[in-house]
């Protein structure tokens, strides 16, 4: 048999055995490939034009569908079904781990979008439901329940009705406490969402931003003592002592919940009357009953029934629309892409399960990763058009996470979708622009 010397011919039957060796692994249902590329070596001087080449070349066109390009490739540089080298077990390896590591971040984001969806939840319900005409009333009713008691202790009532005013006070006190403990609890787990949990979503971001911000600012401290605000938020988040400039250049500051009344160290009383007394005359009944009001949230604050200040109360709307601003994030970027992400690793290792196929090279492996994480952003954008960026984002759950997990897994499928988007964009642009025309 002389060996071809057409370049064409050469290659052509290389890759068929190629092929053809995979095949031994019972992909072929016939031997069509064997018998195709035993007629070619038959051959003397072998053309490109000759019938058993041109044959040998649509056989191995038909193999195509069981054997894709990208396994050829991979026959080509050498790899061989079932390898069980140490580098593809390396490579293995360092996939499930990387799927492993990606997994845990996954779940660890999706606990703290789900927690802050939770504490935005709460505090809406807590704003639909009156919460500050309920806490009002409950004041009033705690204020004006001691002041029959009062009353009630010079005005030589039975026991009886003492005891029943007693019962309805503490049954009214009792209320009030379970109010402002409910917002202060809540409003002091949303502080500290917003400030640790969604800004240091993972394990040591936290003790890292903390050591820069140590290393930022020792070069700063002999530079004078200005009392820094941001610097300030960046002590107390690290658990660090806050300088004493701050209680120097800065008294304390009033409005959050909890944080006290300063009233109640200072002798006197600044409404102008004395508890349960009358107001001083030509005041006003508006007047009258809104000292009254600031007069009996005083007193409850210093008697530790309450925390709140009324102020703090109406802050609840801001609150609301920070923690709304911090879950966007998450919501339209962070977790989609995630999921995609996942979807795509997850599709090299179901690969990775078939003995008959290649290992993916890293930069596939990276090439589809980042692809799955870009679908996922771009199904956020098309499922959530609407969604504003510190509105409505705590209202995307877990649909969308799994759309874009399904289309990081088949990327066909979403490349398919926006191929379709943009027949129908231009078809639609071409209605128009006749229409127009007419």
């Amino acid at each position: 048999m002389t060996a071809p010397v057409d370049p064409l011919v050469t290659g052509l039957l290389k890759d068929a055995k190629l092929v053809a060796g995979y095949g031994r692994y019972g992909v072929f249902k016939d031997n069509s490939l064997f018998a195709a590329i035993g007629d070619a070596e038959k051959l003397g001087d072998v053309t490109a034009s000759q019938p058993a080449v041109v044959n040998l070349q649509k056989v191995l066109n038909d193999c195509s569908g069981v054997v894709p390009f990208s396994t050829l490739a991979a026959l080509r540089s050498g790899w061989s079904p079932g390898d069980t080298s140490r580098r593809a077990a390396i490579a293995t390896y360092l996939l499930v781990a990387l799927s492993v590591i990606l997994m845990v971040i996954t779940g660890k984001m999706t606990y703290v979008y789900n927690r802050g969806v939770s504490l935005s939840a709460e505090l809406q319900d807590i704003n639909k439901d009156n919460f500050s005409v309920r806490f009002g009333q409950a004041v009033r009713q705690v204020w004006t329940t001691q002041k029959q008691l009062r009353s009630a202790a010079s005005g030589g009532l039975s026991q009886s009705d003492v005891n029943l005013l007693e019962d309805v006070y503490y049954n009214a006190e009792d209320s009030l406490h379970l109010l402002d403990q409910r917002f202060v609890t809540l409003w002091a787990n949303s502080q500290s969402f917003m400030t640790r949990e969604a800004r240091f979503p993972i394990w040591g971001m936290q003790s890292a931003y903390c050591k820069v911000q140590s290393l930022v600012t020792a070069g700063a401290t002999g530079n004078g003592q200005t009392y820094d605000p941001q610097q300030a938020i960046t002590n107390q988040l690290c658990n660090q002592e806050v300088a004493s400039a701050k209680s120097e250049y800065a008294g304390p500051v009033g409005g959050a919940p909890g944080g006290g009344n300063p009233a109640c160290a200072q002798p006197g009383n600044p409404a102008g009357k004395e508890p349960g007394g009358a107001m001083p005359a030509g005041t006003s009944p508006e007047l009258d009953a809104n000292s009254e009001y600031e007069e009996a949230t005083r007193s409850l604050q210093c008697s530790g029934v309450i925390t709140l200040t009324p102020s703090s109360i109406y802050m609840m709307t801001a609150q609301i629309g920070g923690l709304n601003a911090v879950l966007s994030p998450y919501a339209l970027w962070i977790l989609p892409a995630l999921y995609g992400s996942l979807g795509a690793i997850m599709f090299h290792m179901r690969m990775i399960l078939n003995p008959l196929l290649p290992n993916p090279t890293l930069a596939r492996l990276v090439h589809r990763v980042v692809l799955g994480a870009l679908a996922g952003m771009v199904l956020a954008w098309f499922l959530g058009p609407d969604t504003k960026l510190g509105g409505q984002a705590s209202a995307i759950g877990f649909s969308l996470f799994t759309f874009a997990f399904l289309f990081g897994f088949s990327l066909d499928i979403f490349f398919t979708l926006l191929d379709q988007f943009v027949s129908m964009s231009v078809a639609g642009i071409k209605k128009f622009g006749s229409s127009t025309a007419a």
